[in-house]
């Protein structure tokens, strides 16, 4: 269970504050823009791990704008370790992407998770916890559908999101890094 990693959080006033930082109190908080450049951080090195490793996962670098936009939104979570070391962020909306197909559900009961990144320098396989952690907040919120996606060069991801019961439901061209996505779905 993720409980068994203490969270540290100094903004507890900060999320109680907001509605959707709340959301995931259970084991994540809020993420504020002095998380900013930690996240960014997190996401080159993991840029260059995957290049490395001969995997396009965000092959044109990942897209900074992106991160200040959910962080601004409110939509940006982030779990640190006891020692305030950044082990994990991610993103929920309620809304799909424009690239998503428009047949695609778009009521209430949905969420988009988004800007999904772990520490890679720390061996603590804290995206085994998460997702299961986000599902069951899902479940509590009587959130119908949750939908992630992931690049086509990563196979290996795809088949990490199929082991919580994600299903492949159609594949698009990103129009920013220009690769293929393979659009996933977990119905609850």
């Amino acid at each position: 269970m993720l409980r068994e990693i203490n969270i540290y959080s100094e903004r507890k006033d900060f999320t109680k504050k907001y509605n959707l930082s709340n959301l995931f109190a259970e084991f994540a908080c809020q993420a504020t823009f002095s998380d900013f450049y930690e996240i960014c951080q997190l996401f080159e090195f993991a840029t260059t791990y995957y290049k490395n490793k001969g995997i396009k996962q965000w092959d044109k670098g990942y897209d900074l704008e992106k991160i200040s936009h959910n962080i601004l939104k409110g939509e940006a979570f982030v779990i640190r370790n006891e020692s305030g070391v950044l082990l994990c962020t991610f993103s929920v909306a309620k809304f799909l992407p424009d690239y998503y197909p428009h047949s695609l559900t778009t009521d209430d009961n949905i969420w988009l998770i988004k800007s999904f990144c772990t520490n890679l320098r720390q061996n603590k396989l804290i995206g085994r916890k998460v997702i299961p952690q986000i599902i069951k907040t899902a479940l509590h919120r009587q959130i119908s559908q949750i939908y992630i996606d992931c690049v086509m060069d990563n196979p290996t991801l795809e088949s990490y999101y199929q082991r919580y019961g994600f299903t492949r439901i159609a594949i698009v061209q990103h129009p920013i890094y220009n690769q293929n996505m393979a659009i996933m779905i977990l119905n609850l």
